[in-house]
C-alpha cells in the first residue's frame, strides 16, 4: 500500500482503524505517522484531526444527527468519519476555512463511497456551516446530565459521578479542561544534568521551554514531536511525564540509603524519579504482574543511569510476604480518567462497571501493602483517575481498616487544597495538569 500524503484521508483511515480493533490510539497514531509521507505541518494537522475527533465524537455525532437525512446507524463507517472528521474542523479548528474541510471531505466522500456520497456528503456539511450556531443542545434545566454530556462530549456516566460529587460548576470546568489541547511535561534527570542545562539545551534545539507549576524538576515543553524525536531523550537527558505524576515520586519523600517498594511498577517513571530522589541511593525494588511490562523499567533505568532498582514478577493484589521497609509506593491500577486530555479514546472505553473491579482490586492492592510499611515508614497511594471511589473513598477506606496508620503530610510547596492534609486531589480545571491523586499514610505502630 502507498504512503498516504493527505492528511485528512490518513485521518479517517486510523479513525476506520480504530473502530475496528481495541488498540489505543497513541499507538495507532504513532504508527501511522512513522509509515506515512506528510511533512511536518500534515503530521500536527493529522494529529489533531485524530485526536479531536475522537475526543469530540458524541458532540459531532449529535450535530450531524440534527442535520442528516439519514439515520446514523445507516451511514457507512468510512464515510461518517469522513463526515465527523469535517465537523470537527468546521466547529473547533479556527485555522481551518470552512469551504476547505467541505472540499477535503467531498473528496474523500467519492474515495471511501462514490458521486451519490459525494452530494450528501457536501449538502449535510453546507447545512452545519449555515445553522451551525443555531444548535440546540439538550435543555440543562431538565437534563443537566445529558446537557453537559453532549455538549462537552462525554459519557453520561461520567459526568453523573462528576455533578454528584463536585456539582455543576465544577463539572462544566472539568470537561471543558478536559477539551483543552494537553501540556507536555518532561522529569530532567537530575543524576546527571541540571535544570538550566536542560532549559538552555532544549531551547536551543527551538522548543518552548518553561518552568512546571509545581516539581522543581519538571519542564512544561513544546512542540511534542520535537520533544520526542531528539536524541537527548534517548540519551536520558529527560523522562517523559506529566508535572502531576511526577509529584508522587516527591511525596514519598523518601531519602539516599533507604530501601523502597515500588508494586506497581511498569514502565518505572516514579521507580526511576524515586532513584534520582535518592540520589542513586539505595535500593528501589520495582514489582509489576507483567514480566514483559518490567523489561521497561529496567530499560528505563539503564537509559536514565539508575542502577539501585532491582526488578521482581509480582502480583501487588496477592500478599508477597515482603520484608518491612521505610516506604512503600502503591501507584494502582485505575480507570485513569484523570489523562483524557492526553488520552481522549479511554472516556469511550471505560464504564462504571470498570471503576467498581478497580476499586476492588486497588483495596487489596492496599490491604497488602500495608504488612510491608516498617515502623514510622510511609505508604503511598497514587492513580491517574478522577472517581471518588478510586480515590478519596479508597483512602478513607485504607485508614478505617488498619487503626496502625494515619494520614501524614506532603511538602509544603505542594498544591494547595481544601483536603485533609494527607490528601491532594489535581483536577485539571484547578491546576493545569492532568488529573492525579495522592494519599499518604504513616504507620506508627507494630
Amino acid at each position: 500500500m502507498a504512503r498516504v500524503r493527505n492528511p485528512r484521508q490518513l485521518a479517517v483511515l486510523t479513525l476506520n482503524e480504530l473502530e475496528k480493533t481495541e488498540d489505543f490510539l497513541g499507538e495507532v497514531l504513532d504508527s501511522h505517522l512513522r509509515h506515512s509521507a506528510l511533512s511536518g505541518l500534515d503530521q500536527g494537522l493529522y494529529t489533531e484531526l485524530v485526536y479531536g475527533t475522537v475526543r469530540m465524537r458524541r458532540n459531532l455525532d449529535y450535530v450531524l444527527a440534527s442535520f442528516s437525512s439519514r439515520p446514523l446507524s445507516k451511514i457507512k463507517p468510512a464515510v461518517l468519519n469522513v463526515l465527523r472528521s469535517a465537523v470537527y474542523q468546521i466547529l473547533y479548528l479556527d485555522r481551518v476555512p470552512a469551504r476547505a474541510a467541505v472540499h477535503e471531505a467531498v473528496n474523500l466522500a467519492r474515495l471511501f463511497g462514490h458521486e451519490g456520497v459525494a452530494r450528501f456528503v457536501n449538502g449535510v456539511l453546507r447545512q452545519v456551516i449555515r445553522q451551525g450556531e443555531t444548535i440546540a443542545y439538550p435543555d440543562p434545566e431538565s437534563d443537566l446530565v445529558q446537557h453537559l454530556g453532549v455538549k462537552y462530549s462525554f459519557p453520561d456516566w461520567i459526568v453523573g459521578h462528576w455533578l454528584n460529587w463536585l456539582g455543576k460548576e465544577e463539572t462544566a470546568a472539568l470537561c471543558q479542561a478536559l477539551n483543552e489541547p494537553p501540556k507536555m511535561h518532561i522529569r530532567i534527570n537530575t543524576l546527571r544534568y541540571s535544570k538550566e542545562e536542560v532549559h538552555s539545551y532544549l531551547a536551543g534545539q527551538g522548543m518552548s521551554v518553561s518552568p512546571g507549576r509545581y516539581a522543581p524538576d519538571v519542564l512544561e515543553v513544546g512542540p511534542a514531536h520535537l520533544v520526542i524525536s531528539d536524541p537527548a531523550l534517548e540519551a536520558g537527558m529527560y523522562y517523559v511525564q506529566d508535572e502531576s505524576s511526577a509529584l508522587a515520586a516527591h511525596a514519598l519523600q523518601a531519602v539516599p540509603g533507604q530501601a523502597v517498594y515500588d508494586l506497581c511498577s511498569a514502565p518505572g517513571g516514579k521507580a526511576t524519579h524515586l532513584a534520582q530522589l535518592m540520589g542513586n541511593q539505595g535500593k528501589i525494588t520495582a514489582f509489576d504482574i507483567s514480566p514483559a511490562r518490567l523489561k521497561l523499567v529496567d530499560k528505563n533505568a539503564r537509559r536514565l543511569g539508575v542502577t539501585i532498582i532491582e526488578t521482581k514478577p509480582g502480583d501487588a493484589a496477592q500478599n508477597l510476604k515482603l520484608p518491612p521497609v521505610p516506604r512503600v509506593l502503591v501507584d494502582a491500577p485505575c480507570s485513569g480518567l484523570g489523562t483524557m486530555g492526553h488520552r481522549p479514546d479511554i472516556r469511550w472505553r471505560k464504564g462504571p462497571g470498570d471503576v467498581r473491579e478497580l476499586a476492588a482490586l486497588q483495596r487489596q492492592i492496599l490491604q497488602a501493602a500495608a504488612d510491608y510499611v516498617a515502623p514510622g515508614g510511609l505508604l503511598l497511594y497514587s492513580t491517574c483517575t478522577l472517581t471518588r471511589d478510586e480515590n478519596q473513598a479508597a483512602a478513607e477506606w485504607f485508614l478505617a481498616n488498619h487503626r496502625d496508620f494515619q494520614g501524614f503530610s506532603f511538602p509544603d510547596w505542594f498544591p494547595l487544597s481544601d483536603e485533609p492534609a494527607w490528601i491532594k486531589s489535581i483536577f485539571p480545571h484547578r491546576h493545569g495538569l492532568d488529573g492525579f491523586f495522592l494519599a499518604i499514610f504513616r504507620k506508627y505502630r507494630v
